[in-house]
């Protein structure tokens, strides 16, 4: 558990959920199929699907234009998706040796470029003028690599004479004159995707207990025996880092298929963090897919704007929850879970929060041998509220326990003091008042809400408690609406 901060270590830990109800957000997926666009000033584009078994990308830009003599570019990509195979500039400009300036090697994803030649260059039959060939990084949303042609000179005279004779096809990226020039461009990924992917069916956002995915694997991957395929599980969610057989998980029907479904949970401030399938056929590696709960939610999220907009403002406001989560814990803040929402977090103060009395009043334990310290929100493992005790008697105390809702709450203890836990508080349940009985009879009342308005209220000057509680909030009551709650 990371560590907290001291001016709200009664409250903070770290989680918040959307526990004890089932709620299906999700689309049916390709299994992590995205694509790489290729773009170009002029006009030519083309598009290939990639997934996480692709390994290479070669894009190939030909043109054709009369008694060439200089050019000048810029290639952009992004750096966090693909790589450069091989950075020898004439490998990537190989008609274009002569006088030839280029940086294969910036790391912003630009590659600046430029030839020039009294001599000229052959591309009077439609030659390569620019071949690139990508290692892939990273599967997990669209990516685009585009060419500008800033510059296309020709000359009237071959070897030029003089600045008089130079012919502008394209002039700081304008283009002078179409008619000067054909271009055409390929793009070839490696391996090949297939139409399907043969492991998984489809993936969902799992807020059924905590902030995660559901993946849904097919129950008869096409091509291989269903026996043979192990599925290894990583990424920042520790307790779900395991390798499963694909037979042993849990079986449904989804879309009228038979699928299997694993659930990956993380902590809010672990959304932008990767979660990576291995599977493996017996022990070989056959594929590898990666994604993240932020970036599923960019993916997905237009398609509930209009079909179920209470879904898509919970997602909103989870990805804010997400964001104000890794400022307070200082987690992966370079990449914040809302960064591409426009939806902006809205601050409250403690008067907003609502809540009935007679909360918090400490019970009169004595006769379970304990005596009431505190209770608190543990949010580091699902909305987790705990009631905290020392112990007068350790005998008395051995046998004391507390129910709430019918149900004995676990407990832990040393020698000084005993926890009892209400684990996985639902989203749409932070505002709910919870009794707990303990076994002399006597009560307790207290909820999430409760505890996180008495925080603000002591720590009302503190930007990032005021973000994390207004991020709760808001989450909060965007469940209620969603569940009718």
């Amino acid at each position: 558990m990371r560590a907290i901060k001291r001016t709200v270590s009664v409250l903070l830990t770290l989680m918040l959920v959307l526990g004890m109800v089932t709620i299906a957000i999700g689309t049916a997926s390709a299994a992590g199929t995205y694509k790489i666009n290729v773009t170009s000033n002029i006009g030519k584009s083309t598009s290939k699907d990639y997934n996480a078994s692709t390994e290479k990308v070669t894009i190939t830009f030909n043109i054709k234009a009369a008694n060439l003599i200089g050019t000048r570019g810029l290639i952009t990509y992004d750096q966090n998706v693909l790589e450069l195979a091989d950075t020898t500039a004439t490998k990537i400009f190989p008609n274009l040796t002569a006088g030839l300036v280029a940086n294969t090697t910036k790391t912003d994803g630009r590659i600046p470029f430029s030839a020039y030649s009294l001599n000229g260059f052959e591309f009077n039959t439609a030659k390569t003028y620019v071949k690139l060939t990508f290692n892939v990084k990273s599967c997990t949303k669209d990516t685009t690599v585009n060419l500008d042609i800033l510059d296309l000179i020709g000359s009237s005279t071959i070897p030029n004479k003089d600045e008089t004779d130079e012919i502008n096809y394209i002039h700081n990226g304008t283009i002078i004159d179409a008619s000067a020039f054909t271009a055409s461009v390929a793009e070839t990924v490696t391996p090949e995707v297939v139409d399907e992917d043969p492991f998984i069916q489809s993936e969902t956002l799992a807020l059924e207990g905590e902030i995660g995915m559901n993946f849904y694997l097919y129950n008869a991957p096409t091509g291989y025996t269903a026996s043979n395929i192990k599925i290894a599980f990583t990424g920042p969610g520790t307790d779900y880092n395991k390798t499963v057989s694909l037979t042993s998980l849990p079986q449904r029907t989804r879309d009228g298929v038979t699928v299997r479904r694993y659930s990956y949970f993380v902590a809010p401030s672990d959304m932008t963090k990767t979660i990576t399938l291995k599977f493996y056929n017996g022990s070989t590696l056959v594929e590898t897919y990666t994604t993240c709960i932020a970036d599923w939610v960019d993916k997905n999220i237009s398609k509930f704007e209009t079909s179920t907009p209470k879904g898509a403002l919970m997602m909103k406001t989870m990805l804010n929850y997400g964001a104000a989560a890794q400022v307070f814990f200082n987690s992966n803040t370079g990449n914040l879970a809302n960064k591409n929402s426009s939806y902006a977090l809205t601050k409250i103060n403690a008067s907003q929060i609502s809540v009935p009395s007679g909360l918090d009043v400490a019970p009169k334990i004595s006769g379970c041998g304990l005596s009431f310290t505190q209770s608190t929100a543990a949010l580091e493992a699902g909305t987790d509220l705990r009631i905290k005790c020392s112990i007068t008697d350790a005998t008395k105390a051995s046998a004391a326990t507390v129910t709430c809702d019918g149900k004995t709450l676990p407990s832990s203890s040393d020698s000084t003091k005993k926890v009892f836990t209400l684990k996985s508080i639902a989203a749409s349940y932070l505002d709910t008042v919870y009794t707990f009985k303990f076994s002399n009879g006597a009560q307790y009342k207290q909820s999430i809400m409760n505890l996180c308005k008495t925080t603000l209220q002591s720590n009302s000057n503190n930007e990032q408690v005021v973000n994390l509680v207004s991020a709760i909030y808001w989450y909060n009551q965007a469940a209620n609406d969603y569940f009718g709650e």
